[in-house]
């Protein structure tokens, strides 16, 4: 607030504060998004993007991100071709994609606003403003008998 506004929005004095308490994983969650929350959400919370109130987007960013991991993993498969040219009844070629790629363009795509969010990239994390920490605060007197 001291140093001003650069975005010239007027700041929104009525804006909601999330509860305090801990960060638990929701229940519901597949075994593979499992893994995820407990890779991310230490990252996320100490950032300051994820809080008691988020556990629900988050855990969608999670299944997404699980989602995203199978479809990839199924490229590595013995013979895994990405695409297929067939016939149709014409005879003509046909290209068609495979269904692991298709599933893994369109979940990427779903997954970039979760990503933007929670600040899982640079350039969202630039545009995200997060309270900072309160430290302790510091006697004047502190370090004078050193």
């Amino acid at each position: 607030m001291l140093r001003g506004n650069p975005s010239k929005t007027k700041p929104n004095p009525n804006e909601p504060v999330p509860p305090a308490g801990p960060v638990e994983m929701p229940s519901g969650l597949s075994e593979r998004a499992r893994a995820v929350w407990t890779e991310l959400a230490p990252v996320c919370v100490a950032m300051g993007t994820l809080t008691a109130a988020d556990l629900r987007p988050f855990g969608t960013l999670c299944e997404l991100q699980a989602t995203l991991q199978h479809a990839s993993a199924q490229k590595d498969a013995k013979g895994f071709a990405p695409f297929v040219v067939s016939q149709d009844f014409n005879g003509a070629d046909v290209v068609k994609i495979h269904a692991a790629v298709k599933l893994e363009r369109e979940t990427a795509m779903a997954l970039r606003p979760y990503y933007a969010l929670f600040g899982l990239e640079p350039v969202s994390r630039a545009r995200i403003s997060v309270p900072k920490k309160a430290d302790e605060p510091v006697s004047k007197w502190a370090g004078a008998l050193k």
